[in-house]
């Protein structure tokens, strides 16, 4: 099988879809819109620069691009704690897969297959009914 070139905004779903998977919500779920504050104020998860940067499979600049685009259009918020510093998704970022995920599933599904695998599908595509 050939490789499926992967463009940055392939990477741009994924960081989100698992930073909101994080939250441990269901994003669908009905009335989620009037609890999203209040999720995400007491959210207790820490995803890391690095992780993000693992989990896309991409270098520094790759990371950073995507992190810098995500956090100037408001969809994720980066915090520094010491060395490390943390990605968190905002509630704009969590509207923002609400209304968008489905057309990126279904748009970039052979990238995000591709992407995934060697280690297997992440919950957050499986749950959508994608794989």
């Amino acid at each position: 099988m050939a490789h499926i070139y992967k463009s940055y905004k392939v990477y741009r779903v994924i960081v989100l879809n698992m930073l909101a998977h994080a939250l441990n919500v269901n994003i669908y779920q009905k009335g989620i819109e009037e609890k999203l504050d209040s999720i995400i104020a007491n959210a207790k998860y820490e995803i890391t620069k690095s992780e993000i940067r693992h989990e896309i499979r991409s270098n520094h600049k790759m990371t950073e691009k995507v992190l810098s685009e995500l956090e100037e259009e408001g969809l994720v918020r980066i915090e520094k704690e010491g060395k490390k510093t943390l990605v968190k998704i905002t509630k704009k970022g969590v509207l923002h897969l609400i209304r968008w995920n489905r057309f990126y599933m279904e748009l970039y599904r052979e990238q995000i297959k591709d992407h995934y695998r060697y280690v297997g599908l992440p919950m957050w595509f499986k749950e959508e009914g994608q794989a």
